[in-house]
C-alpha cells in the first residue's frame, strides 16, 4: 500500500481498458458556509473543474489537472488559498501546498509569501525531482519561508508584493479578531488579577472566564467560517492519479506555522495496490490532522476494503475523533476529507467518489468529459458534530465518447 508501487503505463492502460477515465473532483474546504454565500462556493469549485478539465480534455496529465484547478481557487477570493487567505496574527498572508502524484512523487511549500499560486511553486518543486542534482544531492521535496523564496528566485519564479494577496475583506475580518483578541486578554488578564488579589474562590474565577466566552462576539449569518484548506483529485485518461491541497491555513495563526496542505500523508495522500488507487485531501483542524496522519490512515482503510464508506466512516470517527490527542484537546475539533478510490482492472470502469466531515458544511463539485456543467454538493451537517457522509459511483466515459 505505497504510493512508490505503483507505476503505471499510461497507453497500455488506455489500450486495454478502452476507457477514458479523465475525471477532477475539487472542494473548498470544511467549515461553516453562510447560505447567502453558498452560490459563489459552488462556483469557485465549478470553475476550478472547468479549469483542470480544459486541460484533462486535451491530453493534460492527472498533475496538470490538480495544478490548474488549485490555481483557480487560489485566484478566487472567497476561498482561504492563495489570495483571500486569512491572515497571520501581524496582518500577513502565508500559504502551504502540495501536490502528490501517484507514483510517489511529491513537491510542496510552507509558510511561503510572496507567491500569488503556491501550489504553482509545488508542481515546481514535484517536477524537479525527476532532475538529477550534482554531486549526487537530493532534490527537495518540501521548502519553507526564506528557502522556498530563494528557491523561486533561482528557478525565475514569479513572485507578487503581499499586500497583493490581502483582500479588503479578510483585512477587515482581522482587524475584528485583532480587536476581540485584545479585549479578550485585557479581560483574563483582569480575571487573574482579581483571583490573586481578592483571592476569589475557584468557582468565582470560573464564573468570570465563562462570563468573558458568553459575551465573545459571534459569527455573523452572512459571514463563513472556513478555516482551512482547499484540494483537488485529477484523474487523467489513461488513469493516472493526482491530488493536492492548499491553504492560507487558520486566522491569527504564528508566523511561520506550518499546516497540513503542506503535509504529505496528513493533507494529501495517494496509494495504489495492484490496479486499484485511492487518493485523499482533508480540510479541518490542522495540528491535529498532523498528529492523526488523517490523509494517509483514510486511504489505507479505502484501499483495503470494497465498503469505502465505512472505511471513511470509521477513520473519521476512530482514526481522526477517536484519537487520544483529538479526545483530549482544548481546541476545536474538526475534520473533512474527500476521496477518491479507482480500480482499473474491474470490468465495470467507475470511480467512486466519497466525502466526510464533522463540520458544519462542505463544499465540493466533480466533473467528466461527458459532462456539459460539473456537478456541485453543498453537503450541510445537520447533526454536528456527528460525522455526515456522502458519495456516488461515476462511471468512466469510453474513449472517443464526449
Amino acid at each position: 500500500m505505497n504510493g512508490m508501487q505503483c507505476q503505471l503505463k499510461p497507453r497500455a492502460t488506455q489500450a486495454t481498458a478502452g476507457n477514458d477515465w479523465s475525471a477532477v473532483f475539487v472542494h473548498a474546504g470544511a467549515g461553516y458556509h453562510s447560505v447567502p454565500n453558498e452560490p459563489a462556493h459552488r462556483e469557485a469549485c465549478a470553475s476550478a473543474c472547468r479549469a483542470a478539465m480544459a486541460f484533462l480534455k486535451n491530453g493534460g496529465s492527472a498533475t496538470d489537472g490538480v495544478e490548474m484547478a488549485l490555481k483557480s481557487l487560489e485566484d478566487n477570493e472567497i476561498t482561504n488559498s492563495g489570495y483571500g487567505s486569512n491572515l497571520t496574527i501581524d496582518g500577513t498572508v502565508e500559504c502551504d501546498a502540495s501536490i502528490m502524484e501517484d507514483s510517489g512523487r511529491s513537491g510542496a511549500v510552507g509558510a511561503v509569501w510572496a507567491f500569488k499560486n503556491p501550489s504553482a511553486l509545488a508542481r515546481l518543486l514535484l517536477d524537479n525531482t525527476r532532475q538529477p542534482l550534482s554531486l549526487k544531492r537530493v532534490p527537495p521535496i518540501l521548502l519553507v519561508g526564506h528557502g522556498a523564496l530563494d528557491y523561486a528566485k533561482e528557478h525565475l519564479f514569479p513572485e507578487v508584493d503581499n499586500e497583493a494577496l490581502i483582500t479588503s475583506h479578510t483585512h477587515a475580518r482581522w482587524s475584528r479578531w485583532r480587536r476581540e483578541l485584545d479585549i479578550a486578554e485585557q479581560e483574563e488578564q483582569a480575571a487573574d488579577r482579581c483571583q490573586r488579589v481578592c483571592r476569589l474562590p475557584t468557582s468565582a474565577a470560573k464564573a468570570a472566564v465563562e462570563k468573558v466566552a458568553a459575551n465573545a462576539p459571534r459569527q455573523p449569518d452572512r459571514e463563513d467560517l472556513v478555516t482551512d484548506t482547499v484540494g483537488c483529485i485529477c484523474v487523467d485518461r489513461w488513469g493516472n492519479v493526482a491530488a493536492g491541497s492548499s491553504s492560507g491555513g487558520i486566522g491569527m495563526k504564528h508566523r511561520g506555522r506550518i499546516g497540513p496542505a503542506a503535509l504529505i500523508g496528513v493533507g494529501t495522500w495517494i496509494a495504489c495496490e495492484g490496479q486499484s488507487v485511492v487518493a485523499a485531501t482533508c480540510s479541518g483542524t490542522g495540528e491535529q490532522m498532523a498528529h492523526t496522519l488523517i490523509a494517509s490512515k483514510t486511504v489505507s482503510r479505502m484501499i483495503a476494503t470494497e465498503d469505502e464508506i465505512e472505511a471513511l466512516k470509521k477513520s473519521i470517527e476512530e482514526d481522526f475523533m477517536g484519537s487520544r490527542i483529538v479526545k483530549e484537546s482544548t481546541m476545536s475539533s474538526a475534520v473533512g476529507i474527500m476521496a477518491v478510490k479507482i480500480d482499473k482492472a474491474s470490468p465495470r470502469a467507475r470511480i467512486k467518489f466519497l466525502y466526510g466531515h464533522t463540520t458544519d458544511s462542505m463544499v465540493m463539485a466533480h466533473m467528466t468529459p461527458f459532462m456539459k456543467d460539473p456537478e456541485t454538493i453543498m453537503s450541510r451537517n445537520r447533526k454536528n458534530p456527528e460525522t455526515c457522509l456522502g458519495g456516488k459511483s461515476i462511471q468512466a466515459s469510453k474513449l472517443g465518447a464526449e
